[in-house]
């Protein structure tokens, strides 16, 4: 409750903050302030991240239980198209393996959310020394069971972060432009459909 309260609250004044930096950009010519006003609406820009993730967290707890057909290629699709503006992203080769006879009705959100962590971090910590940089997504059935398997070929995870990257706020690199809650929401929202996630990496790797 304190998490959905503030949050929403504070989506108001970073809007504002967020205009105003347009708006002061617009007026001012000198290049260091320019500078000084870039890293200044980055952090705004992280903040309000963070925000936005705040609420999704809540959203998980709150929101009630809508059961949907559930497209995985077409969410696949959406979710790293929503990504064409990070850095490197038309270095990525994305391979996709959904079951043609896949039928899963579930909380098209949950999904989603899901999806979204997933693409997202393995298009952040793509290794761009590498001569091609590949993301493999496949979804399949087991039994009664759907099984979601993202590999790449990315930084990979040192071993001794690895039993914590679940955590609230945790970010294995001071390097990492996140927040430390994305895979953090990607745990909650498999919890809530009973699921479970595991992770194996091994830096350099991927």
């Amino acid at each position: 409750s304190f998490f959905y309260r503030v949050s929403h609250d504070l989506k108001g004044p970073i809007a504002s903050l967020l205009g105003l930096s347009e708006l002061a950009k617009k007026d001012i010519k000198d290049a260091d302030a320019l500078h000084y006003l870039g890293m200044y609406e980055n952090q705004i820009k992280r903040l309000n991240m963070i925000v936005m993730e705040l609420i999704n967290i809540t959203e998980l707890n709150y929101r009630d239980v809508q059961l949907s057909k559930i497209n995985f290629y077409e969410i696949i699709d959406n979710c790293i198209t929503a990504y064409t503006y990070l850095p490197h992203f038309d270095k990525i080769k994305f391979r996709i393996d959904v079951g043609s006879d896949l039928k899963f009705n579930s909380e098209w959100y949950i999904v989603n959310t899901i999806l979204q962590n997933l693409i997202e971090n393995s298009i952040k910590y793509i290794d761009i020394e590498k001569n091609q940089q590949i993301v493999d997504i496949s979804v399949k059935r087991d039994r009664n069971n759907i099984i979601i398997k993202l590999t790449d070929n990315g930084l990979g995870i040192p071993a001794e972060h690895q039993e914590r990257i679940f955590e609230m706020f945790f970010r294995a690199s001071n390097n990492a432009e996140g927040t430390g809650l994305g895979l953090f929401i990607l745990k909650r929202a498999v919890e809530r459909l009973k699921g479970d996630v595991s992770l194996i990496s091994e830096l350099g790797k991927g």
